[in-house]
């Protein structure tokens, strides 16, 4: 079966019309089951707390079908205003939707006895444990019913700020020697071994970010306050509590990550370092500019292109070697025309995997160019969606995972095709290129991520003090950069950055879970490289299954890997020094 380079939509919605009908039966059936079930959850018997239970995941499915639809067709039509109007008005229903629900999770926190709970053991009713001990963890932090009602329409009215930020990238549009590129095309011009295209690309691309930082600094600052708000009615102690008790981690775990990562003299800090300082020797240059960190090397050969044929054949090759199972499924993707896969006027930039309720097949989004990093997205964005296949075991309530969880699949996926196209690697320049790659990839998941979230942590508690000036985000990004990039990058000119990461703007506290799951998938790959554990492919894909119903020290513990060890995040950057190591073996052999 010949793949399509768009996603086929038709097993959600057949058009926007019958998204729209669809969105006003669920508000429908949302207040009948307040009408039916408001002031009574914790009074019902058993089984009717069974059955009630089920109605509430069956809506949940329905709405994660409604949100997840309006997301995939806006992030594909930008430029379409009416696009644009059917996804505010589908994000507007599906808040109504949650605010006749909000009254359902309160009575659980504030009034239901867990302990007269009684749940079977098949698959869906372990999900549904799983989710209610998820929702009494923020048992402190849950409001009245009114409260939470308010706080649904108080994101209603946030979701357009962050519809704005996005409406107004999608507008990103430069000219480079007479050709206009969008954001997502400008990868091909970071690749180019013209140093002068590298530049001009990048000084435009900052100018136009300047242009309009008054504009996204309004738009950040309105977003903080939002988040701010929520923190002090709900009581949470720090910024970052609410992604923490989400992702099972402590405040001391984080900072424990981070200071692995950021502080001054670090080993891992020191590795960041080293290779940019190793980047800087080749090229013949005391300091690199900033777009240069990703630069070719003088000596590489022209890059091999892919097709997306292509693409998918070393893909599903390399993940049948590790897992038949795992191979299947992500086929499913390819042949399913699940996967939209080349940048247009129009598009978003960037890539990710859409999660879908039970009995629809994830959406994979990428701009794929044909490098080799773009095979290595690809790869990325099929993990997160036979992730998100497999854990639908549990049922709607009990697919939930964490973010550091979610994007542990997605780093375990990559690492695999890198090591495929590594092995079979015997030149020593095209090896040292795959090396340098691979390592910049992994400097932009952990070190750079982390720099993100200490400039995220440090908007947060200026915003404490007030309205923050685009002046200060930006010496507070730079001050960020400079500390992962270290003394052989020049910062000069990255100023504005800070206004084109995305995930600053649509989630709070997210960018530490790439480099959370990177140390994660580093301990487990070098399990699975040692062979100490014979069924290892088989046990992590129940690992993948059970992500919803086990958090990952649990996870983990079942690879004989203790992720309370103080030395954990640390462990974890072992294969990034043995893969640095023999970096700089190879340039000393090329030199």
């Amino acid at each position: 079966m010949r793949m399509s380079d768009k996603w086929n939509l038709s097993d959600i919605f057949v058009s926007v019309d019958e998204a729209r009908i669809v969105s006003k039966k669920a508000l429908s059936i949302c207040q009948d089951f307040r009408k039916s079930y408001e002031s009574k959850v914790a009074s019902l018997a058993p089984a009717s707390f069974h059955e009630c239970l089920s109605k509430y995941s069956d809506i949940c499915s329905l709405l994660c079908r409604l949100d997840s639809y309006a997301y995939l067709v806006w992030s594909t039509n930008l430029n379409d205003k009416d696009v644009c109007a059917f996804y505010q008005n589908m994000q507007d229903t599906v808040k109504q939707c949650e605010k006749e629900l909000a009254f359902f999770e309160v009575e659980i926190c504030k009034e239901l006895d867990y302990s007269q709970v009684d749940l079977g053991n098949d698959d869906s009713e372990r999900g549904m444990r799983a989710w209610l001990e998820k929702c009494l963890k923020f048992k402190p932090y849950t409001l009245s019913s009114e409260m939470e009602q308010l706080f649904c329409d108080q994101q209603s009215v946030t979701d357009y700020w962050v519809r704005l930020y996005n409406e107004e990238r999608a507008k990103f549009s430069i000219e480079v020697q007479r050709r206009k590129y969008n954001e997502g095309e400008l990868f091909e011009l970071y690749n180019s071994q013209d140093a002068s295209l590298r530049a001009e690309a990048e000084a435009k691309r900052m100018k136009w970010y300047e242009q309009r930082q008054d504009l996204f600094a309004l738009i950040y600052n309105a977003l903080l306050r939002s988040r701010a708000i929520a923190q002090e009615w709900r009581h949470y102690t720090y910024p970052a509590e609410a992604a923490n008790l989400s992702n099972d981690i402590n405040n001391d775990d984080l900072t424990n990550l981070v200071d692995t990562f950021a502080k001054s003299g670090s080993p891992a800090q020191a590795l960041a370092h080293r290779y940019y300082a190793l980047k800087a020797r080749l090229l013949k240059v005391d300091k690199l500019p900033y777009q240069d960190r990703l630069a070719p090397y003088p000596f590489a050969e022209e890059g091999r292109r892919y097709s997306t044929e292509e693409a998918k054949e070393l893909i599903l090759k390399t993940f049948a070697e590790f897992s038949p199972e795992f191979a299947k499924i992500a086929e499913m993707f390819f042949n399913k025309n699940c996967i939209d896969f080349y940048p247009y006027e129009g598009k978003a930039d960037g890539a990710y995997c859409m999660e879908m309720p039970v009995g629809i097949l994830p959406r994979v989004f990428v701009d794929f160019n044909g490098y080799v990093e773009d095979v290595d997205t690809l790869a990325h964005e099929l993990g997160h969606a036979v992730h998100e296949y497999v854990s639908k075991k549990y049922g709607e309530l009990g697919r939930g995972k964490s973010c550091a969880q979610a994007e542990t699949a997605s780093i375990f996926a990559e690492q695999l095709v890198f090591d495929a196209l590594l092995k079979a690697e015997t030149n020593p320049k095209r090896r040292f290129i795959l090396l340098s790659k691979h390592i910049e990839e992994t400097i932009a998941t952990t070190h750079r991520q982390i720099a993100f979230h200490r400039f995220e942590d440090m908007a947060h508690k200026e915003r404490a003090n007030g309205e923050v000036s685009a002046q200060k985000l930006q010496e507070m990004f730079i001050s960020a950069m400079n500390n992962y990039l270290g003394p052989s990058i020049n910062t000069q000119g990255t100023e504005f950055i800070w206004a084109g990461i995305h995930h600053f703007f649509e989630w709070d506290y997210y960018v530490y879970s790439y480099c959370f799951s990177c140390c994660v998938v580093n301990s487990l790959y070098e399990v699975y490289k040692s062979g100490k554990v014979s069924n290892f492919a088989e046990k992590y894909m129940e690992m993948l299954a059970d992500s919803g119903i086990e958090n990952y020290r649990q996870a983990l513990a079942k690879f004989g890997i203790d992720a309370s060890c103080p030395t954990f995040w640390q462990d974890g950057m072992r294969l990034f020094e043995q893969e640095m190591t023999e970096l700089e073996t190879l340039a000393e052999q090329l030199m």
